[in-house]
Parts: C-alpha cells; structure tokens; sequence
C-alpha cells in the first residue's frame, strides 16, 4: 500500500446522498473544468435558517460561495468521486 486513499466513482441523483468530502465531477454528464468539493452536506445553509442546501469549497480563484439547493438539483444525476 502506499498510503493513498481509493476513490470510487458513483452516481448520485439527490443531494442528500452526499457526504463532506465527495468531489463532484460532473452534472448530468457534462464535466466540471474544476471538481467540487462538498464542505458541508445538506442542512441548513446557516444556523437556524429554514432553507437547506449543500456547500462546496470554493474552486481557487473563485470568490463565489457555492451552494446547491434540493429544488435546483433533485434529480439530475451527479457523477462523484468517494473516498
């Protein structure tokens, strides 16, 4: 062994199958130029909101917060890679 950690592809198609740490590589087959990270699974996008997303680590040189919402992205099929 030496010391990496497999990563296996899957396919998911709502956020709440997604775990800190998966890279999201791909939105219904189209490629991410730069994967995202998942920082935070789904829950509520700040402590005490009603509304619930997931939160990715922002793509270095990207100043945008990134946040996928259920209505927004339930059901279209994402391609991740899972430690």
């Amino acid at each position: 062994m030496n010391g990496e950690v497999e990563m296996k592809e899957i396919t998911v198609t709502q956020l709440a199958e997604l775990r800190v740490g998966d890279v999201l590589t791909a939105l219904d087959g189209k490629p991410y130029k730069r994967p995202l990270t998942v920082a935070n699974s789904l829950g509520p996008i700040e402590p005490g909101s009603p509304v619930h997303g997931v939160r990715f680590v922002a793509p270095v040189g990207s100043e945008i917060e990134w946040v996928f919402y259920p209505s927004q992205i339930d059901g279209h099929t994402m391609s991740v890679s899972r430690a």
